[in-house]
Parts: structure tokens; sequence; C-alpha cells
């Protein structure tokens, strides 16, 4: 994709930087993995303010950046001079949720759209299966799909195409892996576990909801176990990630773009919206919840039930409770106010 195509596909496309030598772009990433040949989106300060933060890099020369029209308008001229400086090319678009619905469709089909879905992997001779792996009966395992030493598919299993399992793990009665998933070592899916479906990812837009394309995939470290009927949403332009020696308790949903780091615990029905970042050992209690891009320190305890808003920072070692969440010594105190009161 060029320049002259991104402008078709929305008429509000505006470069906004000198053009260079321009390159081709192959992919959307996210704005904290600016990837090269690839464009980034920007909403407002908070997005801007991340940039780059999981890179190694702090300029992104062959990346480019599309800021929405009102951000662009009211940035200060020395920030956006350092902008054009940061990244190879800048633009601006009306609305960045309706450009993201229509750049991400081209990008996911190419991506998805010659994969086939129809014919078993091992008829087609694309598969890597280890001779040690154990496959049951009513096993299907799609084109270009690796498995690893002493790996057990059970029953009703389901691995759709460029799926990589490690050795060790186990995968229980009617799992689904879609495409683009990796699962490290020494892991146990459990059954009905949906890993690398779509992001739950709309944007509302003369009057309907439209559809971001979610291209990114799952990638899960190793000595992860998921829980029975738990799911695990696709990252939209960069992977979902569980790390090594997370466990994900029964019925818990983790949204697309989700980062888990080493150790997490959720606890069953734990909802995680999209692109939460719990850091290491951190812990949801039993029907918790967490709004999307919030922040979760290392070792800080959801209590059971607890609502953690949207775009909140919970401190490392914090224990936070109720709704919304708040420390948990601040909520007792307001439970016994309560019950104090409602005596009178």
């Amino acid at each position: 994709m060029n320049l002259q195509q991104m402008k078709q596909i929305d008429s509000s496309f505006e470069l906004l930087s000198e053009e260079k030598d321009f390159f081709d772009i192959f992919s959307i990433s996210h704005i904290t993995e600016p990837r090269d040949g690839s464009f980034v989106f920007c909403k407002n300060s908070k997005y801007l303010s991340r940039a780059g933060d999981k890179s190694e890099y702090s300029s992104f020369s062959k990346s480019g950046i599309v800021l929405e029209k009102k951000f662009a308008q009211s940035m200060k001229e020395e920030d956006f001079l350092e902008l054009k400086i940061k990244f190879g090319w800048v633009a601006k678009v009306d609305n960045v949720g309706v450009s993201m619905s229509a750049f991400s469709k081209p990008f996911y089909d190419e991506k998805f759209s010659h994969l086939n879905y129809m014919v078993d992997g091992r008829q087609m001779g694309t598969c890597e299966i280890d001779p040690s792996a154990q496959v049951a009966q009513d096993v299907f395992i799609g084109e270009n799909v690796s498995i690893g030493a002493n790996v057990t598919l059970m029953p009703g299993v389901r691995i759709l195409p460029n799926v990589s399992i490690e050795e060790g793990t186990t995968l229980y009665p009617n799992v689904v892996i879609y495409p683009y998933v990796k699962i490290g070592k020494n892991c146990r899916i459990h059954g009905s576990v949906t890993i690398g479906g779509d992001g739950f990812g709309y944007t509302f837009s003369n009057g309907e909801h439209c559809k971001i394309w979610h291209f990114g995939g799952v990638e899960i470290g190793n000595s992860v176990e998921l829980g029975a009927n738990s799911t695990v949403d696709a990252g939209a332009f960069y992977p979902t990630r569980i790390g090594d020696g997370t466990k994900v308790d029964n019925h818990s949903t983790i949204g697309h773009n989700v980062q888990l780091g080493k150790g997490v615990v959720v606890c069953g029905q734990g909802a995680i919206a999209g692109s939460v970042e719990m850091d290491d050992f951190s812990v949801m209690g039993g029907r918790a919840a967490i709004g999307p891009d919030t922040r979760i320190g290392k070792g800080a305890q959801i209590a059971a039930s607890a609502i953690v808003s949207e775009s909140v920072v919970i401190e490392p070692g914090a224990v936070v409770a109720g709704h919304p969440a708040r420390p948990l010594k601040e909520w007792l105190r307001g439970l016994a106010y309560i019950r104090k009161n409602s005596l009178k």
C-alpha cells in the first residue's frame, strides 16, 4: 500500500510532512511498538505519550503516524516538529476510529484470505508434527501448523492455520485455536477454550458499528494454564500476550491487545477489557473486571467482584476493591459508614 492508495481508502487522509522517498506500507502496528513499513494511529496526547514505549528504538524513520484531525490542530508547533523528526511521515484523518476500520480491512484480507480452513494440513503435507505428539481422533490441524514433542491434542480440538504449539503442552477437548497463535511449552489449555478470535473492537459511524479488523494474533508463554470456557482475543495490530506461568481460571475473558506479565493470576469469571496491562504476579479475584487501557502494577491485587474503571493506573503492590475500585481499607471504611448510617 502507498500514500495514494491510503487516500483512496479514506478521503480525509492528508499528509502533513514533506513526502520523502516513500516506502511501501505492509501493515498497521500499535503505537507502543511501531514497526518498519507500518503506521500507527494516535487520537490524543495520552496515546502520543506512549509512542514507542515498548520498543528498543526511540525514533521510527521507517514508520508513519496518523493523527486525529482535532488533535493535530491542537498540537504546539514544537511538539509537531518533534513528531516529524521521530517518525518517517505524519498524516491526519478526520476520525481515527473510522480510519482504523477502513484501513484494517485490506491488511486483514491480505493476511487471512489465502488461508485454507477446509482441508487438514496432514492431507496437504504442510504440517510439522513431532512423532511423540499424541493426536486423538476428530482433531483438525490446519496448514502450516507446528506441533512439538509430547504435545497432547484431545478429541474435538480444532487448530486453524499458522499455529505453533511447543513441547509438553496439552489441549483438552474442543479447544479452538484461530490462526497466528503461538503457544509455549508445558501449557494446559482446558476444554472449550478459544484462543485468537477477533477482538471486540468497533467504531460507531453513520448509524452503524464499523468493525476494526484484528490480525495481531496471540502469543502465550510457557507453563500457562487457561481454564475451561475461557477466551483470549487476538490483538488488533500487535499480539495479545500472556506471560510465563500465568494462570487463568474458568469462564474468563482476555480482550484484544491485553498484555499479561509473568505469574499473573485471573480467578473465575475474570473479565479483562482491551489493551489492559497487568504486570508480573498481579492477581484478579473472582468475577472482577478491568476496563480498557488500564495499567495494573506488579504484585497488585484486585479483590473479587471489583470493577476497575477505564484508563486507571493501579500502583505496584496495591490492594483494591469495590466499584469503582479503590484501596481496600478505604472501601471497607465506606461499607462501615453505610452500615452505620443505615441503622439510624
